[in-house]
């Protein structure tokens, strides 16, 4: 017999009526709630079973319902629901499993998006949300000469007092726009009820401007971000940029897109679908998702292309593939800078030490064994985890900071099996203070929780902190780390002699497979993976590397039009020496050590403002900002300035500083030539040219259309003697004939409407006498 045909037994009719219908409205969950009732009721009585139902039913939701809507994830979470209502009593269970997945629906509803459909309902909705910012700003606007009006009339309250004004003249203009827009809407007359001579009183109201409009469509395009979930823009920015982001789709598209992936992400760590028996790392879904997106960049980077000024056409995924996009190159850029870095500290005396910090056990969903549901778990995700570990590690590089212990190099941040970050770090530092160093990092990482780092035996575990001291005789520190680096990069390593299962990860799975889950994970999270500490800027090994052997000649004419002091040179010529040659350790003492601070280094970057050399035929009027941009400088979509690296800044040892140019390719970025030879892979003498007259040695695979049918040719005086008769023999055809006289006969009619109202009505007296106000109005 049913739970529902077994509760009727209890209560008189009118609760059968009553329970019927509450069963009605919850289809797919009558029968469990049946079960309870009847359950309480044997127990308590037919009252406390009703009473029961009647105290918990803005809690109960349907399931169907929520699996219907996303369907997506609908075998996902219906495990989850049904094994959550398992592991607690039939009573506790029920409610449990109502109260996640009402919060399920609540989180992947964003806004009135579905959190679940394709990117091409994401980047509508997006528009929709910019075009809706963008109205409100336009109402605002078109309501402003009627509230002038209306306060010129003296038809407006008075507003409240302002307060005197601090600043500049131009400080206090914001000011004043922003206290005016955050008092009551003054685009908004009286109410009717309100009589007018209550209100009214002879003082100047402040008159409504375009910067008042936009503070309050501002205050509206905060609000709608933040009521879906969107961090809106920083409010040090100007008014203008803030409102360029919020009516702009792709900012919109942007944040979605992060959102959305990030709470599906978390929606299945809370249903167990990531963990070593499942989707290890990442679940399969956000693998998919994050495949999808780089499919989507491929297709654009392919589509668009980039020439400079000798002619040289890439597209944008060939120039990629040269630089630090491409895994091999960054992962052999990693190993080089770990393996010198350790020749130094060697060359140093200084020790080395491998550490491991993990979370507490209460940011992890599943037990670490059995991937079973983990009871201390408290709903935190991997980036509450790993801002955890940050502040941690902050409170205790400030630690060592205070008792001068200096350290220095990488840390590496990779996943659990759960998607729970932990850190690996590869530091070195002087002997005498490695003891010290070890117990900062050890009471840091083990302040919370320390009843968790005792196992049943009473013993103390390293699950929470684990150190090794690095043993020259057993291998070196890039050995250690190695795996780290190829596991959370590509996978690509090369396997050690004799050490078996070197290619497979801590849980048994290839590092070809884990590679991709990690960095879905790591792109999904916005988590960085590799940070080096106490080390050189790495941006300056890389602009120096660009002033290569084939550059020497441009080098040279540049110091020799610019005069850097010799000291200063000399300075230049051997870092650039030993980056050239790939050697990072004398890179580092070149550049002061370890440690050094970054004032004190002999080189810098040096960035510069974009100039706007369109030679004039660029749109200087800003849609997003509605800003006119009269200067020389180039501004971005949102109005911001724009800074671009130009090279390098060096100083001597006396702080004298002079400037390097090692951006020596100005590159201008276009579509991709729809003609364009197929298979052609740039750079050359037959490389496409901006147009079709060039001076380049002609190419037959260069265009599948005839030069003579692109580039206009001078007719013979046959030629043109021809066309010229054709010319006349159609303004002689008949058709012409009769639309030439349909056109004279309009404009005829035109002309004699005219003359008939050509004299000008007389207006009555009351209209023909100018508006006149009061003094003071």
């Amino acid at each position: 017999m049913s739970a529902i045909a077994d509760s009727q037994r209890f209560g008189t009719a009118d609760c059968l009526t009553w329970r019927q219908a509450f069963f009605d409205r919850l289809p797919s969950l009558a029968e469990a709630l049946a079960g309870v009732f009847v359950e309480i009721a044997a127990r308590h009585g037919n009252a406390a079973g009703n009473t029961w139902l009647r105290r918990h039913a803005d809690r109960f939701i349907d399931p169907d319902r929520v699996f219907a809507r996303f369907e997506t994830l609908a075998g996902d979470l219906r495990r989850a629901f049904a094994e959550i209502r398992r592991h607690r009593t039939q009573t506790e269970g029920l409610l449990a499993a109502c109260d996640w997945l009402a919060d399920v629906e609540k989180r992947l509803s964003v806004g009135t998006l579905n959190a679940t459909h394709d990117d091409d309902a994401l980047c509508d909705y997006a528009k929709g949300q910019a075009m809706g910012v963008e109205d409100a700003r336009n109402q605002l606007i078109g309501s402003i000469a009627g509230h002038n009006r209306r306060l010129r009339l003296g038809l407006l309250p008075p507003p409240r007092r302002l307060p005197p004004l601090p600043g500049t003249i131009s400080a206090q203009a914001r000011q004043m726009a922003r206290l005016i827009a955050e008092a009551r809407n003054p685009l908004t007359p009286p109410a009717p009820s309100i009589p007018l001579l209550a209100v009214f009183r002879w003082e100047r109201a402040p008159v409504m401007s375009i910067a008042v409009a936009d503070e309050m469509a501002l205050a509206k395009g905060r609000e709608r971000a933040r009521q879906h979930g969107v961090n809106p823009p920083s409010p040090k920015m100007k008014a203008s940029a803030q409102l360029a982001r919020l009516g702009c789709d792709k900012w919109w598209r942007r944040q979605l897109r992060r959102i959305t992936g990030r709470r599906i992400e978390q929606v299945m760590r809370e249903a167990r679908r990531v963990h070593k028996r499942a989707g290890i790392y990442c679940s399969n879904l956000t693998l998919e998702r994050r495949r999808s997106q780089k499919v989507r960049n491929r297709a654009l980077l392919e589509a668009i292309e980039a020439i400079n000024q000798h002619d040289q056409t890439y597209t944008l995924a060939e120039l990629a593939e040269l630089g630090l996009a491409n895994p091999d190159h960054r992962r052999a850029e990693l190993m080089l800078r770990i393996s010198d870095t350790e020749a130094e500290a060697n060359r140093l005396g200084h020790v080395g030490l491998f550490v491991t910090i993990t979370t507490p056990s209460r940011f992890h969903p599943v037990r670490s064994h059995s991937s079973q549901r983990n009871p201390k778990y408290d709903g935190s995700t991997p980036r509450d985890a790993q801002q955890h570990i940050q502040s941690l590690w902050a409170q205790a590089r400030a630690s060592l900071a205070r008792d001068g212990l200096g350290i220095y190099g990488i840390r590496v941040v990779e996943p659990h099996h759960d998607g729970t970050p932990h850190w690996h770090l590869l530091i070195w530092t002087q002997p005498d203070h490695a003891d010290a160093v070890i117990e900062t990092l050890q009471s840091y990482a083990e302040a919370e929780s320390p009843e968790e780092l005792v196992d049943r035996f009473g013993q103390r575990t390293t699950a929470r902190f684990k150190v090794e001291r690095i043993d020259r005789d057993r291998g070196t520190a890039a050995g250690y780390v190695a795996k780290y680096i190829s596991k959370n990069i590509n996978g690509e390593q090369f396997a050690r002699a004799g050490v078996d299962g070197d290619h497979l990860d801590s849980y048994g799975h290839d590092l070809n497979d884990s590679a991709p889950r990690i960095e879905a994970w790591a792109a999904t999270w916005g988590i960085r993976q590799f940070q080096f500490m106490g080390l050189p800027s790495v941006t300056v090994w890389r602009e120096v590397r660009r002033l290569t052997e084939q550059q020497q000649d441009e080098l040279a004419r540049w110091e020799e039009a610019t005069r850097p002091r010799r000291s200063i040179a000399r300075v230049l010529h051997q870092i650039r020496e030993a980056a050239l040659a790939g050697q990072w350790d004398t890179f580092l003492r070149l550049m002061g050590g370890p440690n050094t601070p970054r004032k004190e280094q002999p080189i810098k970057p040096w960035s510069i403002p974009a100039f706007r050399t369109g030679g004039g035929d660029e749109d200087p009027f800003s849609h997003a900002t509605g800003e006119i941009n009269s200067g020389l400088v180039e501004r971005g979509r949102y109005g911001d300035e724009i800074r671009v690296p130009k090279g390098l800044v060096v100083k001597d040892h006396k702080g004298r500083e002079a400037e390097y140019l090692t951006r020596l390719y100005r590159w201008d970025v276009r579509a991709k030539q729809s003609l364009a030879a197929s298979g052609f892979s740039g750079g050359g003498e037959a490389a496409d040219p901006w147009t079709c007259v060039n001076n380049c040695t002609p190419s037959a695979r260069r265009s599948l259309v005839p030069p003579e049918l692109l580039t206009p040719r001078e007719l013979s005086p046959e030629e043109l003697e021809a066309q010229m008769q054709r010319y006349r023999d159609w303004r002689a055809s008949e058709e012409v004939r009769q639309e030439m006289e349909d056109a004279e006969m309009e404009h005829r009619m035109i002309q004699a409407a005219v003359r008939q109202h050509a004299n000008p009505t007389v207006l009555p007296e009351w209209q023909s006498v100018d508006e006149f106000f009061p003094e003071g109005i």
